[in-house]
């Protein structure tokens, strides 16, 4: 298996694309926007995130000619990582799901 530097950049723009969807929902949906925003580790998890999406495609090992594949690969590696995320319950001590508390765990959530 080779490095194909297409496929990484497809695969890390569809998981760029899953990221900006993440941000949208959270604006809509979750009190903690604003300090997702503020703070340097939600865009460096928002950046890990997108890269993800480049490794994977890379890993299934596709040829640039499957432009449109690797694309929809990277999307999905940041929405398989937040629907695990969902299932991980707040912690004690925590607002609840309506409202929890900032965390990465929440962040990669949506919550």
């Amino acid at each position: 298996m080779s490095f194909n530097l297409i496929v990484f950049l497809l695969g890390a723009a569809g998981g760029a694309v899953a990221e900006l969807a993440k941000w949208f929902e959270i604006t809509r949906q979750s009190d903690n926007a604003a300090v997702y925003a503020k703070s340097p580790t939600y865009w460096i998890v928002t950046g890990l995130m997108a890269l993800a999406g480049g490794l994977l495609a890379v890993l299934y090992g596709l040829d640039a000619s499957k432009g449109l594949l690797a694309l929809n690969i990277g999307i999905s590696a940041p929405m398989i990582i937040k629907s695990l995320a969902a299932n991980v319950i707040a912690p004690p001590g925590g607002k609840g799901l309506d409202n929890p508390q900032p965390s990465v765990i929440n962040f990669l959530a949506g919550r």
